[in-house]
């Protein structure tokens, strides 16, 4: 049950990044978020490792599209 500590403080800390301002901080925080969501789907058993690889990938998805909203 550890990978789903890993996972929800990725997605915590992408949330938290989300609602900063400053452009550098937001992409610190999505680094840092990604880093714990690999973590955490490195440890995810087979089964639920499918719908965990979705919630990832829509969790930094937003990030990327609202830094080319900035341009």
């Amino acid at each position: 049950m550890q990978y789903l500590i890993f996972l929800a403080i990725g997605l915590l800390i992408i949330i938290w990044g989300l609602k900063l301002n400053e452009e550098v901080t937001q992409l610190t925080a999505a680094i840092v978020g990604a880093i714990f969501l690999v973590w955490g789907l490195a440890m995810t058993p087979q089964t639920i490792l499918l719908l965990a690889e979705i919630i990832t990938v829509i969790a930094i998805f937003r990030i990327c599209v609202r830094c080319c909203e900035c341009d």
